[in-house]
């Protein structure tokens, strides 16, 4: 399902300018043909951000070691596009070029795009947009992810700083299947932007988010708590295979890439949390190897893991032991269970936590937050050498040809060479009114360098791409070696029907290395479900006709194994909550954790609490700035109305909204304003506003209307006094020319210094 209209805009040759575009040469046109005749791995693409290695390192030799960014001949300047600039790394995948980058950038209709162009002449092939909603990310941050393509199938997939989460068609941008997981599965996006970077891995495409879903704490797969939770996908279909989570409650978002590695003859994925740990989890069924408490912080930089199952990682937080901030450390990455203490080697007060480290020649080189390299032994942590380079990172190095390629976040570019004590540079140029926070990247015997205003091309385009062969990965023992089922895989993981609404289930066995068995045939598998509903011999579920919100399992149990698969059931519109009985609804994305019953003068409502109490933290206020889904984002063309009264706390109250298709009508109490939006920071992007400063411990009443068409949707919204009469004229209303077609009815609330009332919710259809 495309939620957006006119995302696909194919097209030659669009809005791009050559600095420099000289004739290819026959083999480049060679090499081109081949890779678009046959989808196959081509050792000289780059698929994901961090390289086919998964360490930004790449095996080709003959690069060039010096350019001018003014271009011209002899400049090695291939092509520059300033379209493309932005902070997202691109990758290249079958004579292509995709990254993500603001469209639109300060108009009414900004919104987050990806676009594919030719990687030889950066002429534009495709984009595709992707609009910003439910999000509080500034718009510097739009494009934080990069897109990560499929060798095997030449697909490429891409996170939102939404959690819009897509499939598309790499030849042509054609969507192939699409998510909301925000309102699918309670996906956070912040003000800080971060955002994760998908994976893919033999069938699947995995992701991950600070993720809050439906339940309650005790049932369900805990899953109402805040976690880092990863996301297993089959990358043909977007179904949800498992669901697996880090530390409860982590300390904030984050954007470490995992590595998928073999340790100790077993798959494994290596990843850093915003629990402040690093893990590794089994890729097919997420089930935790390890686990290493390295920092008070989320960790943001990728781990870099070798071939002998090292694992190198860094941070620039406070440290989990003693009172400094920042280290590096080195694990064993083939141990399991709690790896506390157990470190090779770590060095403390190395601030490193935006660039990732890299390796070469048996050295690991890491960049500081103040662009400082250091060099250490990877054997003994010893320093080798450090050398400043500027004054702020945030890219990770290249590694290629036997040097080092870099730019600092100020624009100062560096190819280095290894010495026999440090680094010698070998070309520095300074690229100026400029940002780099994407990291650059090599392809068929060009390096391609992103910055804040550009995207630049490097390389000459006389000389034949070459490379030395990749170096011997560690073998997985094979599943042969043991076929004792103990997982036991339930798909989907997670659905949402209509009442009387049908689920096919698939069922599959794993062995204790997390390898697939076999795919369990319905009439080796005794069906049932906890909670209401049925299912039949051949695992069919059937929802009841009840026109109920209700929540069950889907058992799953073969021989002594049982796995289970998470369903809610949500019934058509009209629905309405008044509280007078029952509890919060457990269909509700982050409803039973942050949403608590009240009752007051014989009346019950619900309450957003100020506090998240946790066992780490009983004052936790983690989430108190949040959105909560009540259904499915294919909801269209509705009403939701809402009663609300604020409570006062340290003199201030809190914000209150309601949501409809990803739109917000919203009571900002310290701006004194009820406002409409779609994306919340920015004032040129489509909105309206009228002043308003509500009253504590006094009830309203909100209410939003949602009119969608083809190119354009009519937001309307109203306020007044519960128990008036409503009036009749719309209190604010806006036309949105880049609409949102369809969404979750919800609710919005920034609970951070008192709490929320919440009464007598109704969603109706649009008459």
């Amino acid at each position: 399902m495309n939620r957006f209209p006119q995302c696909y805009s194919p097209g030659f040759l669009l809005g791009f300018s050559p600095v420099f575009s000289p004739s290819l040469p026959a083999i480049f046109l060679a090499l081109f043909a081949a890779s678009n005749a046959v989808w196959g791995v081509d050792p000289l693409d780059w698929p994901n951000w961090r390289g086919p290695q998964q360490n930004n390192s790449s095996t080709e030799i003959g690069l060039v070691e010096s350019w001018d960014p003014a271009g011209g001949p002899g400049s090695n300047l291939l092509w520059k596009n300033t379209e493309l600039g932005g902070r997202s790394t691109p990758i290249v995948l079958n004579g292509k070029l995709f990254t993500l980058v603001r469209d639109q950038p300060g108009t009414e209709t900004e919104a987050e795009k990806v676009v594919c162009v030719d990687a030889a002449t950066g002429h534009k092939l495709w984009e595709y947009r992707m609009n910003v909603y439910l999000s509080e990310v500034p718009d510097t941050r739009v494009g934080w992810s990069s897109c990560v393509g499929d060798p095997e199938t030449g697909r490429i997939y891409v996170q939102s700083v939404s959690g819009y989460f897509c499939c598309l068609e790499g030849d042509t941008g054609k969507l192939v299947w699409d998510r909301s997981l925000h309102e699918e599965m309670g996906l956070i996006s912040t003000y800080g932007g971060r955002t994760n970077f998908p994976l893919v891995f033999e069938d699947q495409v995995i992701i991950s988010a600070v993720i809050v879903g439906w339940g309650d704490a005790d049932k369900y797969g805990f899953l109402a708590r805040p976690a880092h939770r990863f996301l297993g996908l089959d990358k043909a279909t977007g179904v949800i295979r498992w669901l697996s989570g880090t530390g409860i409650s982590p300390y904030d978002t984050t954007y470490s890439t995992p590595v998928i590695t073999t340790l100790a003859g077993q798959a494994a994925m290596v990843f850093a949390s915003g629990d402040g740990a690093v893990w590794a989890m089994q890729p097919r069924t997420g089930k935790p190897l390890w686990h290493y408490p390295f920092s008070r912080m989320g960790i943001n930089v990728a781990p870099l893991v070798t071939p002998d199952g090292r694992v190198f990682i860094s941070h620039s937080e406070e440290n989990t032991v003693g009172n400094t901030m920042g280290s590096i450390s080195c694990l064993d990455g083939t141990k399991s269970g709690d790896l506390t203490g157990t470190e090779i080697w770590r060095n403390f007060e190395i601030m490193a936590g935006k660039s990732s480290p890299v390796t070469l020649g048996g050295w690991i080189y890491v960049l500081d937050d103040r662009a400082k390299l250091y060099i250490f032994d990877a054997e003994t942590g010893e320093e080798i050498s450090k050398k400043a380079l500027g004054t702020t990172m945030r890219s990770t190095p290249l590694v290629a040809d036997g040097k080092l390629y870099t730019c600092t976040n100020s624009g100062q570019w560096y190819i280095l060479k290894p010495t026999a004590d440090g680094v010698e540079i070998l070309h520095k140029l300074r690229l100026d009114e400029c940002e780099n926070d994407g990291s650059p990247i090599v392809s068929h015997g060009r390096i391609y360098l992103p910055t804040s205003k550009a995207l630049y091309c490097i390389g000459n385009a006389e000389t034949t791409p070459a490379s030395t062969p990749f170096p011997a990965s560690p073998p997985e023992s094979p599943s042969s070696a043991d076929q004792v089922p103990t997982v036991v895989q339930v798909e989907p993981y997670d659905t949402l029907l209509a009442p009387g609404g049908e689920q096919q289930y698939k069922v599959r066995l794993y062995n204790s290395r997390g390898q697939l068995l076999r795919e369990v045939p319905p009439t080796e598998v005794q069906f049932s479900v906890d909670g209401p509903g049925s299912a039949t011999l051949d695992g069919t579920y059937t929802a009841p006709e009840a026109a109920e919100h209700q929540v069950a399992l889907m058992v799953c149990k073969v021989g002594d194994l049982t796995g289970s698969g998470r369903i809610r059931v949500v019934p058509p519109l009209p629905w309405s909550f008044d509280f007078n009985t029952g509890e919060v609804p457990l269909t509700w994305i982050g409803g039973r954790i942050r949403y608590v019953i009240r009752e007051q003068d014989g009346a019950r409502f619900i309450a957003k609490r100020d506090l998240l109490p946790t066992p780490k933290d009983p004052n936790n206020k983690l989430g108190t700035r949040s959105q909560l889904a009540m259904g499915s984002l294919a909801m269209s063309n509705y009403t939701i109305q809402a009663d609300f009264a604020l409570d006062e706390g340290e003199g201030r109250l809190p914000d209150f909204g309601i949501t409809n298709s990803c739109y917000t009508l919203s009571v900002r109490s310290m701006n004194r304003q009820l406002r409409l939006y779609s994306w919340s920071p920015h004032d040129y992007r489509t909105f309206a506003a009228v002043e308003f400063a509500p009253k504590p411990h006094t009830w309203y009443t909100l209410k939003l209307r949602v009119d969608p068409a083809e190119k354009q949707a009519t937001v309307r919204g109203k306020l007044w006094p519960r128990g008036e009469q409503e009036p009749e004229a719309w209190t604010v209303e806006m036309t949105d020319a880049a609409p949102n077609l369809h969404g979750s009815p919800g609710l919005f609330g920034k609970s951070e210094v008192a709490e929320i009332f919440i009464d007598n919710i109704q969603v109706t259809s649009n008459e």
